[in-house]
């Protein structure tokens, strides 16, 4: 994990991206929020009726869980948010991860990912990290440069 991580953002409403999509998801279900920060898209889940699970390392809104050394809670999910999170965790610990969060994905679940070039993030591929994905039987609904929403199409 990149020892500068933070929560900077300080906002509360969602990501724009997270706003303008969620109609592309189940009407109801549990959702894991990880890197969740200030709780602002577990907070707008939770107003659409939506059961979340928040994680964060730095604890400010949700459970602790530092990524790479805490596993992902141990329950199926609808949805999985990584909003603007992966790109803070290096290669290996960043595709240990996605392992888990393929793994606490059920059939038909939903996966957003968004990223950005922090000056403090470590490099990625973006792609490459689609294609995980797509390797495991997850289908594209939507791509853009640096974000995307999957379905898990297997069990």
């Amino acid at each position: 994990m990149n020892g500068k991580w933070c929560v900077r953002c300080g906002k509360d409403v969602p990501t724009p991206y997270l706003k303008k999509n969620t109609k592309l998801f189940p009407e109801k279900g549990k959702v894991l929020d990880i890197g969740c920060g200030n709780g602002r898209n577990s907070r707008y889940m939770m107003g659409l009726g939506y059961k979340v699970d928040p994680i964060d390392m730095a604890n400010d809104f949700g459970v602790k869980c530092v990524l790479g050394k805490d596993p992902l809670p141990n329950k199926k999910y609808d949805i999985l948010l990584a909003n603007y999170i992966l790109m803070f965790l290096d290669g290996d610990v960043r595709f240990k991860v996605m392992g888990e969060m393929h793994s606490r994905a059920k059939k038909n679940s939903i996966l957003m990912m968004e990223m950005y070039p922090a000056k403090d993030a470590y490099e990625y591929n973006f792609n490459n990290m689609v294609d995980y994905f797509l390797n495991k039987g997850w289908i594209k609904i939507r791509k853009s440069k640096d974000r995307c929403i999957l379905e898990k199409t297997n069990e």
